[in-house]
């Protein structure tokens, strides 16, 4: 145990990746919600094409 918690503070003092983590968990923070927000998108603009395409389907009074 006091091992690993002499590996875990080492890595407090290393710096080395530092720049890659918060890359990585800026990245994270932005693109994971915007997977969602894309799906959200992607079927709010599927649902209008349906909607276009039975309209136009219609035929003329």
């Amino acid at each position: 145990m006091g091992r690993t918690l002499t590996r875990c503070a080492g890595f407090s003092r290393d710096q080395a990746g530092q720049t890659a983590i918060e890359w990585t968990l800026v990245l994270a923070a932005f693109g994971l919600p915007m997977i969602y927000v894309f799906a959200m998108l992607l079927s709010i603009l599927a649902a209008h094409y349906r909607m276009v395409a039975f309209l136009e389907s219609l035929p003329f009074p």
